[in-house]
């Protein structure tokens, strides 16, 4: 029977194993990843401009910051999810789709921090103050910030179920983030514009499915020697 100490300092060989920072990507794995990035960030743009200037009817002159700062959020979180799912192909790199989400959350952070106001986001507001459920969002998508940008500077030193199971947390608390304000407006269809399921629904299904794919995929750990 292992004990506490044996399981944590287990052979590096009972985990998958992660490219070193030092070895390169060849063309193939790059051009994959690069198209994956691609496809997810153009989904998720031209669901959002759809949903809001075409169907909702949101001003194009509010594209490039409010409806373009959506399809960050979302695009960001579909890229941590892809990380999650995809993470036992450990011998395909996967820097590029984890720096382009970090990238992408961080600019979506910033756009929606010179957006807060009633103008945009009128239902985060109270008599001009922010609701409780509100706060609440904006706390928790800055406690994902940090995870994040903690996870970037000293992952390397995690084991690895530390490092999937932390990153399946950050998906689902992103999604989370994006749902509590607006889960209101998931239960009328009729008043979807055009149809189309909310983003805040999209991303909070998609930490659900992030968190499942952690559960599902996560190695057993045999108790024996």
């Amino acid at each position: 029977m292992s004990t506490v100490p044996d399981l944590l300092h287990r052979d590096a060989s009972a985990e998958p194993r992660l490219p070193a920072r030092h070895e390169p990507a060849n063309g193939a794995d790059v051009r994959s990843e690069a198209g994956l990035i691609a496809a997810l960030f153009l989904a998720a743009t031209g669901y959002a401009t759809l949903r809001y200037n075409v169907f909702k009817g949101v001003p194009w002159v509010d594209w490039p910051a409010y409806t373009l700062n959506k399809a960050l959020a979302v695009a960001s979180l579909l890229m941590i999810v892809a990380r999650v799912f995809r993470w036992r192909q450990a011998n395909r790199p996967t820097s590029l789709l984890m720096a382009t989400a970090g990238a992408l959350a961080l600019t979506h952070s910033l756009l929606s921090f010179a957006l807060l106001n009633p103008g945009y986001y009128a239902r985060l507001f109270d008599a001009g103050k922010l609701t409780f459920t509100a706060g609440l969002s904006l706390t928790l998508g800055a406690a994902v910030m940090a995870v994040m940008e903690l996870g970037a500077r000293r992952s390397s030193q995690w084991t690895f179920p530390l490092r999937h199971g932390a990153l399946a947390l950050v998906a689902l608390a992103a999604g989370v983030h994006a749902a509590l304000p607006a889960i209101a407006t998931w239960f009328d269809p009729s008043t979807w514009p055009g149809g189309m399921p909310p983003l805040t629904l999209i991303s909070f299904a998609s930490g659900l499915f992030g968190i499942a794919a952690w559960g599902l995929r996560t190695p057993k750990t045999s108790t024996k020697n």
